[in-house]
């Protein structure tokens, strides 16, 4: 990772909506950093399965889509907003902002999570790691840890393969807290690009 993040080809912010972590200034502060370092940068915010995290911890389905709807509004206000704040300060890396969505389209995204799902069928590690992550995470009931699941798997390509997703030569993800399933993610060579650093 340490090589990666001094080669600085490409960093991938990911941003969870409805995390209060994210505030403007402190994406802008990431943002600017990222800049700094990399020639290239992308900011991925979340906008899948939102709604059904709210549903399985007891949140009407209507609400719970109200509420996932207005948190990935205020998201992405906030990192447009955080962008036109670092690119005064460095304007001539460019960053784009692209939803969850939007990079589930992108053939590169399509190609990697076809292996993870083929994988998550047959490989009782990944599988194992996959489960133990949502555990860690707190998903208590059936329903929780179903939806908490198909939220990690959504995200994991990005995390584990962003080379092939955006198509760049080496990627380093960038998150705000550690992701245990990653130590047993990078023992697993099939699944974890070479060119990958978190």
């Amino acid at each position: 990772c340490r090589v990666l993040l001094d080669r600085g080809d490409h960093a991938l912010i990911g941003v969870s909506a409805g995390n209060s972590y994210f505030t403007r200034e402190r994406l802008a502060a990431l943002l600017g950093w990222a800049q700094r370092r990399f020639a290239s940068v992308d900011v991925v915010y979340t906008d899948l399965h939102l709604d059904t995290m709210h549903e399985a911890n007891g949140c009407p389905a209507e609400q719970a889509r109200s509420r996932a709807k207005q948190a990935v509004k205020a998201t992405r206000r906030r990192i447009r907003r955080a962008v036109e704040d670092a690119t005064e300060w460095c304007p001539t890396v460019p960053i784009r902002i692209r939803s969850l969505s939007e990079c589930v389209l992108l053939p590169g995204y399509q190609a990697v999570r076809g292996r993870l799902d083929d994988g998550m069928a047959s490989d009782p590690r990944l599988s194992a790691a996959c489960d133990d992550h949502v555990h860690r995470w707190g998903a208590a009931d059936v329903a929780q840890r179903r939806a908490a699941l198909a939220y990690f798997l959504a995200e994991l390509p990005l995390v584990v393969n962003s080379p092939e997703v955006f198509g760049v030569t080496s990627s380093v993800t960038c998150y705000h807290v550690d992701i245990p399933a990653l130590r047993h993610l990078r023992d697993l060579g099939e699944y974890w690009h070479r060119a990958q650093g978190f």
